[in-house]
């Protein structure tokens, strides 16, 4: 698979360590994180937790792919705390993610995406500096193919949801389906 950089006119400059060491965590700061039902159970089995305890329900930011449930048509992120993602915590002046194990793939990925089958590094990126993406090419491949695939599957999921019970049921009621179709879809 190609790489490709998105923004190769950066002023950021390259070096050969890895970003997030420099990082203030911006991207945790200023993004909405929007998750899907694999997210969702690692999540949940990582930290012992049901998802209601860490979820916040927004507006569906697209119609056809919104969950609709009793509470209106919704997207699923995780709860924002400080200004910040709910797990991103501050100490002695360095924030770090508190789920690093398990965090979402949209967080794993950042800021990687594929674009018609190529690598790429998203463009205005929040990073101290460019990532070399030789150096992270099989990593974030394998990591952006499975999430790719783990998006689908939530997609799919959304859909048979939304065409079986169409508003008549609790966001609660959702998110036990959704945890039922992750741990069956791991056994099959």
């Amino acid at each position: 698979m190609e790489i490709l950089q998105e923004n190769p006119d950066s002023d950021k400059s390259k070096t050969g360590e890895f970003p997030c060491v420099t990082c203030h965590t911006d991207c945790c700061k200023e993004y909405v994180i929007f998750v899907n039902a694999h997210d969702v159970y690692r999540l949940s089995v990582g930290l012992g937790l049901a998802p209601e305890n860490f979820l916040e329900i927004y507006g569906a930011k697209d119609y056809s792919l919104g969950i609709k449930v009793k509470e209106g048509l919704i997207d699923l992120a995780l709860k924002q705390k400080n200004g910040g993602c709910e797990f991103l915590e501050e100490t002695k002046d360095v924030f770090r993610c508190t789920v690093n194990d398990f965090k979402p793939g949209v967080c794993k990925s950042y800021p990687f995406a594929i674009k018609n089958g190529k690598l790429i590094q998203m463009s205005n990126i929040m990073c101290p500096v460019d990532w070399e993406l030789a150096e992270f090419e099989k990593m974030m491949i394998t990591h952006l193919k499975k999430d790719e695939n783990e998006w689908r599957f939530y997609d799919k999921l959304v859909k048979e949801w939304n065409t079986k019970y169409s508003h008549r049921k609790p966001l609660s009621e959702f998110l036990k389906f959704m945890l039922d179709k992750v741990e069956s879809s791991m056994t099959s």
